[in-house]
């Protein structure tokens, strides 16, 4: 079977260990905050620290910057060998990041180098690659990438595991709860439409949104008041889910915050409980760079591939 190699981008939220055991490629983001500018290279000591320390000082404002095609390039060269010969990238959704559109760019400088170089060392197997519109992210991201890993560690071929994921991915699910409504008002004044009558009335009665995220369309499925009771609707609806069954034993959550909070909710220990009865593997991490500039300090979002949704 030809070597794949698997690449998504600091935007996707698993633990650096889990990336590591799997020999996942991940393309850093830049996190631009004013004058400054860090690279977000999905660690989790590294997410910890910026959500502990940075994130809100100094103001909310920040701006996530894809790099540019010839250092996507470069980076993914780093991770090349001999013995790949296909590479498949899970990239953040398109109509939100230009990771998509550069990484398009990059994989097709890569491909035409590498196979330049295998020709003129006798190798006619040429090199292949396949950029993905994940059509989410976060979580998201994090599941299409475990299913995709479970399909490389099965052997199934590297076209198949592309088109897989192009039709997997209608049926992830993410649910996302911020708490600082701040961070979600600033990063909807970029992006989509949050009027500011929504906002005001949201913080005047402390109403915290639970949206839906899935196939490059967000929307809230409910409104509740305070944030614990909108992480526990999140989360209770994420158990409804296991227990109805998933499509792929797998649900990925992650915390802007210290993980023993997100441990310490019994909505979370009810999800661990029916993912264990049901053999369903549970991943959490602290949230990385990207989403935790967008939904700020203690935002949950929690992801599950099911072929039904019932809010």
């Amino acid at each position: 079977m030809a070597r794949t190699l698997l690449v998504v981008d600091a935007a996707c939220d698993m633990p650096t260990v889990w990336l590591h055991n799997h020999h996942v490629a991940v393309v850093p983001v830049l996190v631009q905050r004013g004058q400054d500018t860090v690279i977000d290279a999905r660690d989790d000591t590294q997410s910890a620290y910026f959500i502990r320390h940075e994130l809100g000082v100094g103001g909310i404002e920040g701006e996530i910057e894809p790099l540019s095609p010839v250092e996507i390039r470069d980076h993914l060269q780093s991770w090349m060998t001999h013995s790949i010969d296909y590479v498949v990238q899970i990239t953040f959704a398109a109509d939100r990041s230009k990771m998509y559109v550069n990484s398009l760019q990059a994989t097709q400088s890569l491909v035409l180098i590498h196979n330049k170089v295998r020709r003129s060392i006798g190798n006619r197997a040429p090199l292949n690659a396949r950029v993905i519109d994940s059509m989410t992210g976060l979580t998201g991201l994090a599941v299409l990438l475990a299913y995709a890993v479970h399909l490389r560690n099965r052997g199934v071929a590297a076209p198949h595991i592309a088109t897989s994921i192009e039709t997997f991915r209608s049926i992830v699910h993410t649910l996302i709860v911020p708490d600082d409504l701040r961070y979600l008002h600033q990063a909807s004044q970029q992006k989509d439409s949050m009027p500011g009558w929504k906002y005001l009335i949201a913080r005047m009665f402390n109403l915290r949104p639970v949206l839906y995220a899935g196939s490059g369309d967000i929307h809230a499925v409910a409104l509740v008041r305070h944030t614990e009771n909108a992480q526990e609707h999140a989360l209770a609806l994420a158990t409804k889910h296991v227990a109805l069954g998933l499509a792929t034993p797998t649900v990925c959550v992650s915390y802007a915050g210290e993980l023993t909070e997100l441990y310490a909710m019994p909505a979370f220990e009810a999800l661990s409980a029916e993912c264990r009865r049901r053999r369903t593997e549970l991943i959490a991490t602290v949230m990385g760079m990207t989403g935790s500039i967008r939904l700020g300090p203690r935002a949950l979002s929690v992801s599950f591939a099911s072929e039904r949704f019932l809010p």
